[in-house]
């Protein structure tokens, strides 16, 4: 079965880091900064309110926030708290007094961040809002996320050998459940979220990702969509805003970012693995999306 969602985190070589699992108790307040990573937050107990382009959402039990972009963001247990700065908090947790552990209520929160590679853009990333709220009450019937959620607590309220490993390899599976879910409710609309959803571009999508180093065209492609060949084109520009062609040809380039970055092959091989038979038109194709030759690229990898 093809996966183009898996293909997307293998490129990007995502990576998790949870940082803790914790009671906050009344009243407290945590600003976090925007710090280039993507950070997430997964309320485990009670409530509390997150703050966040001027705007202020109530949060309960079960709930996950992402803010894909690491935009500035404040939680607490009420709107107006005085926030202290999320690095002073962490350093409290190495102290024998940590900031927020006396209170009668409290709220407990699972919290850490998504590393991801930033010189391998994919459209996905472009149509991320700056904030993702999932509600428990809204999240599918399957229950997978409070599942994974649970996993995650198993570990780290009960940490035995591996369990770093194993905390962060759940982080990543509720990332990628996250996304699952944006893709399932984009019904109406356009961008690639739809297209993981649409049965028919997604197999096309597919056969891009596995055969981008053959000379596939918009005729395979729409055979795999089992469309016209000027049906499946209009409607994979109207989902995702390129043509296909277009989205191969980046993807190859994406490919060839990453083995430029990650091998020593030369640019020759490189060309070669991604579906070119000519170093000129790879490089021209390949300044075209980073701005700067593929030599220019390794080295700055």
């Amino acid at each position: 079965m093809d996966d183009p969602l898996s293909d997307i985190f293998h490129l990007i070589r995502l990576k998790s880091a949870v940082y803790f699992e914790r009671n906050f108790h009344a009243p407290w307040g945590m600003h976090i900064a925007g710090t280039g990573f993507a950070q997430f937050h997964a309320v485990t107990r009670g409530n509390c309110v997150v703050e966040t382009g001027g705007r202020e959402h109530e949060c309960s039990v079960g709930d996950v926030l992402l803010f894909p972009r690491g935009a500035p963001h404040t939680l607490s247990d009420l709107p107006g708290r005085n926030a202290v700065p999320g690095s002073e908090v962490m350093a409290s947790l190495a102290t024998d007094d940590p900031m927020f552990s006396n209170g009668e209520t409290y709220t407990r929160l699972i919290c850490g961040h998504y590393e991801f590679r930033s010189d391998l853009r994919h459209p996905m990333f472009d149509e991320l809002p700056e904030f993702i709220h999932l509600r428990s009450l809204n999240l599918p019937r399957d229950e997978r996320v409070s599942s994974t959620l649970a996993l995650l607590m198993g570990e780290l309220n009960q940490p035995a050998a591996g369990f770093r490993s194993i905390v962060e390899r759940y982080a990543e599976i509720l990332i990628a459940q996250v996304f699952r879910i944006l893709a399932a409710r984009e019904v109406e609309g356009s961008g690639f979220f739809k297209i993981l959803a649409d049965e028919r571009l997604s197999r096309a999508l597919g056969r891009m990702h596995r055969e981008y180093a053959e000379a596939i065209n918009l005729d395979d492609l729409a055979a795999e969509a089992a469309l016209s060949k000027s049906g499946f084109a209009l409607r994979f520009k109207e989902t995702t805003g390129v043509a296909p062609i277009e989205y191969l040809s980046k993807w190859r380039m994406l490919q060839a970012g990453d083995l430029l970055a990650s091998t020593n092959l030369s640019v020759a091989n490189v060309a070669e693995k991604v579906g070119y038979q000519s170093d000129i038109a790879f490089a021209r194709a390949f300044k075209r999306e980073f701005g700067k030759t593929p030599s220019q690229h390794r080295a700055g990898a």
